[in-house]
């Protein structure tokens, strides 16, 4: 297969890619990047279909627009993943590039290759960038396909260069696209390969972070952000699981603000959020980096003590429920919490262990409150 129809083979795929993208664009795109990547692939769509008709076309048209199309197209990847990664770019140096290719394209004229030299040398530095920074900001959750986009970028970065010295040591006066294919062949097959892999990944990266924010949202408190009942169960499955694989105990600890309902029918429900979302920043705050506090319900909390038995439980929610009291202040009463503590025994189901701690919530709330109580 001659360079030319690689190249044109590349010039369908991603104007194929690019139609795509504008059709199924939507204002997410702007926070996570995909919407500048898909000016990137409009902009390379261009200069290769300006490129690819070397010859065929003005000078004017195929080396200055093309040279200047295609330098856009890079540094819009670049703004791309440097907005999907959530990093800080800069446009002067940026639009520097641009400049300093189309100037080089301008006058190379239909020297061709003299451009390419100059462009491999310049688009390498470029691609190495954007592999580093893929490689070495791989998400949660993301790291094998933004790790395999890292490593097709660092690639890419090193056959530019490499291509540009090969055609500067041959110097041929041929246009690129017409010199001998014996090796610029595969590089033209890896290209091609680039651009699946690249847009293909860079995709697939978006869509799975979109999934992995809305899994969040949907395990999430809006008001207090807390992990919510659903994230509870969740969570107690795996500690049923875990409990009785290894045997360790582990404690479920139900907390109840005192005397909330006073707080909603005196200052309102506006003021009765804030004192929710408020208390669940203490509780968080009051607790091991391993434990998992989640909003059960109204102004009911839980939290999961990992590998935590029940003289343990008892300490930790000692303290936790000095931690939570807050003084009277102003017009707002003083606020406290009441605790009730259920240690894991063998064969416990998520209902026994629940329903265990919800009985020595009560209990401690029957004793007068502001205390702790564990049902043993």
């Amino acid at each position: 297969m001659d360079l030319r129809t690689l190249f044109i083979a590349q010039t369908c795929a991603l104007i194929a890619i690019a139609a795509m993208l504008w059709i199924a664009r939507a204002p997410d795109d702007r926070r996570n990047g995909l919407r500048t990547w898909t000016l990137a692939v409009s902009s390379q769509g261009i200069a290769y279909l300006l490129l690819a008709n070397a010859g065929r076309l003005p000078v004017l048209l195929s080396a200055l627009l093309g040279n200047a199309a295609g330098a856009l197209s890079v540094a819009l990847f670049y703004v791309a993943i440097r907005q999907f990664l959530g990093l800080r770019y800069r446009w002067p140096w940026l639009l520097a590039m641009v400049a300093a290719v189309t100037i080089a394209g301008g006058i190379a004229g239909s020297n061709y290759a003299g451009a390419t030299i100059f462009n491999g040398f310049v688009y390498g530095a470029v691609q190495l960038l954007n592999g580093a920074a893929l490689w070495r900001r791989p998400a949660a959750g993301l790291q094998r396909v933004q790790r395999l986009v890292a490593l097709a970028y660092l690639a890419m970065g090193l056959v530019l260069p490499l291509r540009a010295l090969a055609m500067l040591l041959q110097g041929s006066g041929l246009a690129y696209l017409d010199m001998p294919p014996d090796w610029q062949q595969p590089i033209y097959v890896f290209g091609f390969l680039f651009i699946i892999v690249t847009n293909l990944g860079f995709m697939q990266l978006c869509k799975m972070r979109a999934e992995a924010e809305v899994r969040l949202q949907a395990m999430t408190d809006g008001l207090t952000g807390l992990a919510n009942r659903r994230a509870l169960d969740e969570a107690m499955h795996r500690s049923l699981a875990g409990a009785q694989r290894d045997q360790q105990p582990f404690a479920v600890l139900m907390l109840d603000i005192d005397h909330f309902k006073a707080i909603n029918d005196r200052f309102g429900h506006h003021q009765g959020d804030a004192t929710l979302a408020a208390f669940a920043a203490r509780l968080r705050a009051g607790l091991r980096a391993q434990d998992q506090c989640f909003r059960y319900g109204g102004e009911e909390f839980c939290v999961l003590l990992p590998q935590t038995g029940a003289a343990d439980a008892a300490l930790l929610a000692e303290r936790l429920r000095a931690h939570l009291v807050l003084p009277a202040s102003g017009e707002m009463p003083r606020l406290s919490a009441s605790l009730g503590i259920a240690v894991w025994q063998a064969g416990d189901s998520a209902d026994a262990l629940f329903g265990r701690a919800d009985r020595a919530l009560y209990r401690a709330k029957t004793l007068g409150r502001d205390r702790v109580e564990i049902d043993q």
